[in-house]
């Protein structure tokens, strides 16, 4: 979005941006937009990923992948890949799910896009653009189409997010942005991984002040077996991003006790243009008052928001059409490089994102969070819920819907009521877990399942955890893990995944031995 001396000739009223610092957190109010708040959470073994495709660009159907070119300087066209006369606009991407995915457990459909009128002109008076639309905006944004794998297309309704319209400092482009819960879609489909495509979004046409954009996102939350389980979070809001950090806070969670915690985040954001840089996204640095800014092979620190649909370091290009350039519409997924935990360090329960810009404003309007959450602080999760998936033959998943309506639970909080293990036994789906989880392979160990009570990155505190356990008559001793150079102290290793399983859950029963667990190495 260049900013240029404009004049601007249409029903609408005159720009004001309001330039102030605004810390997002869950509950916080913004002069231009709408707060950011958490849609819902879950503690869950699985996965997330997300899909998505732009909507406007130079031609109905062929990509758009002038790199250097932004959505100011081009006469937008709806996209239209579907030939069907009861859609204007439409888009399609691809959805690809892992062999051993069990069920998906949540999926949200995101439309956006920047609507002040119909068609717009541009004209140039002295060095200056004078812009001048027709046609009058249509007061119904959040009907559109959907259609699933080999299915005809479903209408869907969803909520109005933000309406700019309805904003004087947005009103000149009028950016929009629209969320449907779809989950119901998906669990009565049988065909869930393949080709999806929305239709009928709204949008400008033409030229427009700042230029037009316009996309759909879909994210989705899926059961799979997992080493660790995960904390997955999703947010939505509209943001104006200027030259003031805007910070969104994510807590709700703590981290693996050890080993490199795997995180990875989502984010979608109108008027991002690929031309324009200065515009960063960054995490706040384990136990610092610091930001990293974030980049992979296909964003870059000082120019985040480029235009492009993205999958950690690579184009998505299983879309229809595949532009590398999607005209001011972003979707960046990303895992968060964690070297030596020095972003998101071993139990930890809350972090920080930040972004800004200094050249183009953008348009955040969703971001999602995920990172591997300790087993212990899942298990007191599921105790104090009452999941009706423990019964389950996949593995138990909890949601918080509407997460902000729930008082934040700090995980380090002492007062707690009294320890308590409830066991699950070898009937639960915690033990159907251990016995198909693919096994570690660690050198210079024997196969088998290692009941671990403890982990030191320190020898010489690995040893004295050792040997006060053999002195309260334990046959304790200690090996290293080969994938992170930690020491594990175990108290048995055992052929059979029962009597690993059966000794865990009497060890877990005593609160000094909470955090025991099984290790499952070089059986496969």
């Amino acid at each position: 979005m260049k900013y240029l001396s404009v004049f601007f000739i249409a029903f609408l009223s005159i720009n004001i941006s309001v330039a102030q610092e605004v810390k997002v957190a869950i509950d916080s109010t913004l002069p231009d937009g709408v707060s950011f708040k958490p849609v819902n959470e879950f503690y869950i073994f699985g996965d997330a990923t997300v899909i998505g495709n732009n909507l406007l660009s130079e031609d109905t159907k062929k990509p758009y992948n002038n790199k250097q070119e932004d959505n100011d300087n081009i006469k937008m066209k709806y996209v239209d890949i579907d030939d069907n006369p009861e859609t204007f606009s439409s888009s399609q991407a691809k959805l690809t799910l892992p062999d051993d995915f069990k069920k998906i457990v949540y999926a949200g459909l995101y439309w956006t896009a920047t609507y002040a009128y119909e068609k717009g002109v541009r004209k140039t008076v002295n060095n200056n653009f004078i812009y001048s639309g027709n046609g009058e905006r249509s007061s119904v944004i959040n009907q559109i189409k959907i259609k699933l794998p080999n299915q005809e297309y479903q209408d869907v309704t969803g909520d109005v997010i933000y309406d700019g319209s309805t904003n004087v400092a947005h009103a000149i482009n009028s950016p929009y942005v629209c969320y449907a819960d779809v989950t119901k879609l998906f669990q009565n489909t049988e065909d869930k991984a393949g080709n999806y495509t929305v239709a009928n979004v709204k949008a400008t046409e033409g030229y427009l002040s700042g230029g037009s954009a316009a996309g759909w996102m879909l994210y989705i939350i899926y059961q799979t077996p997992t080493d660790n389980p995960k904390y997955i979070s999703t947010y939505n809001g509209f943001a104006n991003v200027n030259d003031k950090p805007i910070d969104i806070v994510f807590k709700n969670f703590k981290s693996i006790d050890y080993g490199n915690v795997k995180t990875s985040m989502v984010v979608s954001a109108l008027e991002g243009d690929n031309n324009l840089d200065l515009d960063e996204c960054a995490i706040l640095k384990a136990n610092s008052n610091q930001f990293q800014s974030l980049s992979n092979g296909a964003r870059y620190q000082q120019n985040f928001f480029n235009s492009t649909i993205t999958n950690n370091s690579m184009v998505n290009r299983d879309r229809y059409p595949n532009s590398e350039n999607t005209l001011g519409f972003d979707i960046a997924q990303l895992q968060i490089p964690n070297y030596n935990n020095s972003i998101i360090s071993n139990d930890i329960s809350e972090t920080t994102m930040r972004l800004k810009t200094k050249s183009d404003r953008f348009y955040l309007y969703f971001t999602a969070f995920q990172t591997e959450i300790a087993q212990t602080f899942f298990e007191d999760v599921v105790q104090e819920t009452t999941p009706v998936s423990k019964k389950a033959e996949v593995e138990p998943e909890i949601v918080r819907s509407n997460a902000s309506t729930i008082a934040s639970k700090d995980p380090k909080d002492t007062k707690r009521a009294p320890y308590v293990y409830y066991k699950k036994g070898l009937s639960s789906s915690a033990f159907r877990y251990l016995k198909r989880k693919k096994s570690t392979a660690v050198v210079g160990i024997e196969g088998g399942y290692y009941v671990i009570t403890n982990t030191f990155l320190e020898q010489e505190r690995a040893n004295n955890w050792k040997d006060s356990l053999i002195k309260k008559g334990f046959d304790a001793d200690v090996f290293v893990n080969s994938k992170n150079n930690w020491n594990y102290v175990y108290v048995l290793r055992s052929d059979f995944a029962e009597e690993a399983f059966k000794l865990m859950e009497e060890l877990k029963t005593n609160y000094r031995y909470r955090d025991t667990w099984v290790f499952k190495a070089n059986l496969d």
